[in-house]
């Protein structure tokens, strides 16, 4: 049989023509298939307009009634600020609504709102000081922790303010809400550090735990300092702390009476002091980083304590001519006294302020085990000493002298 030449070659030829022309068409097909892929999963996107973000949670108590209380802050002139346009006067909303509980309350918001409700944002829940009398407060957290969107690095508040105003307050030059005290107190405490804030995560292991006591930043207006367009303007500001041992309100202190709490506190960054003589303010310095550190010892059966604080420190004003030792011992002096002052309180109105409770839970649970009750110990047998170590420097552009002895 006569063959055919070169029909094999041609075959071949054929068939990898085809092979290039089907890549091809592959190439074409791959961006439209993607594209139909991609466009699938955005159909149930909504616009930032459509949906309503609620930027912070209230919570009060009256007649037997919950009354839930919701900020709403508009995000669209946040993104033209951050975009780089002109600030837009702050848009707040706030909602109210009473209930037998946190949840039905909550619940009767929904009919009047008119959009969808986004609970994801939340940056902070404030509790009345009612509401914390009352004790509900752990039926609100098991709302939340039961809500899937509510995150628990939300700040959390106590307050005695109407919530209404308190939640009307915005920042400075028409700064968004987003940036206030309310969602952003960080900022604040590492340029002025004095009561820490805490998160909800952190609040539900404090009173979960047997022996701590949880501190709640106490937050008021402050309707003095600040004038705007001719006008007061009431900020935000915390005032003080409320001292919660599991779920349960003990008390308020205001600010003036814990200026011994920063020594204790964790994270402090920045904190004044100011060194007095004879009733008179004779220098002003500024603490970095101050680290503490506990011990305890048992005498006679019952614990003593002992609190170690050490701290690096730069003077900002120098009013006398001190040697650095005579100023370094006024400081150190200073610390103590705001300490033992803090101490004495907590021993008069019986309320764990510096958690001694849980450091001897810690350092010897079966000391604790024998003297505590509901958790804490009694605060009047204990004995407390404290020691400070300060190291003082000079700060700004150039060097403050000190009196000859230095």
């Amino acid at each position: 049989m006569e063959t055919v030449p070169h029909a094999r070659p041609h075959c071949a030829s054929q068939r990898s023509h085809c092979e290039r022309e089907g890549t091809k068409m592959r190439k074409r097909l791959f961006p439209i298939i993607a594209s139909v892929i991609l466009l699938s999963g955005c159909w149930d996107t909504r616009n930032i307009d459509h949906i309503v973000y609620i930027h912070a949670i209230g919570v009060d108590y009256k007649d037997g009634q919950v009354i839930a209380y919701v900020q709403l802050v508009g995000f669209t002139a946040l993104a033209k600020v951050e975009a780089g346009g002109g600030k837009e006067k702050a848009a707040v909303s706030i909602g109210k609504a009473a209930g037998e509980t946190f949840n039905i309350a909550t619940d009767k918001i929904y009919p009047s709102i008119q959009q969808r409700v986004s609970w994801g944002h939340v940056k902070s829940i404030v509790f009345t000081k009612r509401a914390l009398q009352k004790g509900i407060v752990a039926d609100v957290i098991d709302v939340l922790n039961r809500y899937n969107e509510i995150r628990h690095t939300a700040w959390v508040y106590a307050t005695d303010e109407p919530l209404s105003e308190l939640f009307e307050a915005t920042p400075l030059l028409n700064a968004s809400s987003y940036y206030s005290l309310l969602s952003n107190p960080e900022e604040i405490f590492q340029q002025s550090s004095f009561i820490r804030p805490i998160r909800l995560s952190r609040l539900i292991v404090d009173m979960d735990e047997k022996a701590d006591t949880a501190r709640l930043p106490y937050l008021t207006l402050d309707r003095r300092r600040w004038i705007e367009n001719k006008k007061p303007k009431p900020m935000l500001a915390v005032s003080g702390v409320c001292f919660v041992h599991h779920y349960s309100l003990q008390q308020c202190v205001r600010r003036s009476d814990l200026e011994g709490l920063r020594w204790l506190e964790h994270d402090i960054r920045r904190t004044p002091i100011y060194v007095k003589q004879k009733g008179k303010t004779v220098a002003s310095l500024v603490v970095r980083d101050p680290k503490t550190k506990w011990s305890i010892k048992v005498k006679s059966g019952e614990p003593a304590f002992t609190v170690q604080v050490q701290a690096q420190g730069a003077i900002i004003e120098l009013r006398e001519p001190l040697s650095r030792k005579q100023l370094t011992k006024l400081a150190e002096q200073t610390v103590k006294q705001e300490i033992r002052r803090l101490y004495e309180l907590g021993k008069k109105q019986q309320i764990d302020l510096l958690n001694l409770s849980e450091q001897l839970y810690r350092q010897r649970p079966d000391i604790w085990k024998q003297h505590q009750s509901n958790g804490l110990i009694p605060l009047g047998n204990n004995t407390l000493s404290v020691s400070v170590k300060l190291a003082i420097g000079a700060s700004g552009k150039e060097k403050l002298n000190y009196r000859a002895g230095d």
